[in-house]
């Protein structure tokens, strides 16, 4: 049985999942709907090998949506702070 690995990234809202090697990944192509954009990755022979999931987290937990609406239009730096 193969494994499966997935990989979730908060800041880039996306999650990855690898049910064959990432190093076999030699091509990619975007899911062919009006409602998502997720990628397909295939091997040489072009088999699916992995799923990237992107916008896996609703707006309200969405890290870059939240640094978008801190940061908005300002010209100096902005420092995070775990305060």
């Amino acid at each position: 049985m193969a494994k499966v690995k997935i990989y979730f990234d908060p800041i880039g809202n996306t999650m990855n999942i690898w049910w064959g090697d990432p190093k076999d990944a030699f091509s990619s192509e975007e899911v062919d709907s009006k409602y998502r954009n997720d990628v397909i990755i295939k091997d040489k022979k072009g088999r699916p090998i992995s799923l990237e999931i992107i916008g896996i987290l609703p707006k309200e937990l969405n890290i870059s949506e939240k640094l978008k609406s801190l940061i908005k239009n300002r010209k100096t730096p902005f420092i995070l702070s775990s305060k």
